[in-house]
Order: C-alpha cells, then sequence, then structure tokens
C-alpha cells in the first residue's frame, strides 16, 4: 500500500538491496522502515547526500539542538557513517498498532515527505 500511495503522490521509488524503499531526491533519500511483531511501526527516514568534516561536528549538532528544540518534527540528528564524514538524518516515525484509515496514512506520509524535505531545505540555508 505504500508504494501506491508514493505513485499516488507522482513518487518515483524503489526497493534497494536490502530490501528498504527508498524515494530519491538530489539532496537526500527518505528510506522506509517497518518495525514490530506486525511491522506495525513506519518510519521515514531522511538522510541528506552532503557530508561535512567531523570538525564541524559539534557545530551541526547545535544546530541540529535548535531544530529540534523549536520545530516538533522531524527529528534531526547526526550520523557518523563508515566513511569517517558526518551525516545528517531526520526521521518521522508512528506506531500504527492501533490501525488507520488508507486515508489517514497517505496524509501522513505525505506530511512527512512534506516535512522532512523542508527540513532538508532548513539544514542548506544554514551550512
Amino acid at each position: 500500500m505504500l508504494q501506491q500511495i508514493l505513485d499516488e503522490y507522482g513518487l518515483r521509488h524503489a526497493v534497494d538491496e536490502d530490501g528498504d524503499l527508498t524515494v530519491r531526491w538530489e539532496k537526500c533519500n527518505i528510506f522506509f522502515f517497518y518495525y514490530g511483531d506486525k511491522n506495525e511501526v513506519l518510519q521515514a527516514r531522511l538522510y541528506l547526500n552532503r557530508r561535512f568534516s567531523v570538525d564541524v561536528r559539534p557545530t551541526i549538532v547545535l544546530m541540529l539542538d535548535d531544530w529540534n528544540r523549536t520545530k516538533l518534527f522531524p527529528k534531526a540528528y547526526t550520523v557518523l557513517p563508515d566513511d569517517g564524514a558526518v551525516g545528517i538524518c531526520a526521521e518521522q516515525v508512528f506506531d500504527f498498532e492501533a490501525g488507520a484509515t488508507r486515508e489517514q496514512l497517505k496524509y501522513t506520509i505525505g506530511v512527512w515527505i512534506d516535512t522532512l524535505l523542508r527540513f532538508a531545505e532548513w539544514v542548506d540555508e544554514q551550512v
């Protein structure tokens, strides 16, 4: 159903080698992950393509702290992948164990994508 919703939004998507659903943009990628015994928890995680030197990580952390303090969502943080450069992630997550209508899920996915992409633009304005 998630792939159908992405199609309805006109978003090209693919399933990567790990089986994760991905939507790619020029500046970032959004991955969708399922968690829980019944895959009831859905997460959308944005990875910025841009990387930073480890030396500027403290500055980036302060910038993301400001975002997390002043915005309700998405949650943002740094990661340090194997390449040694600092990456920036943001994520939205919800536990759908109680259920949701298709319309609710579509609306949620649309809001998630919109706010994640707004976050990516905000980062570009900051650094």
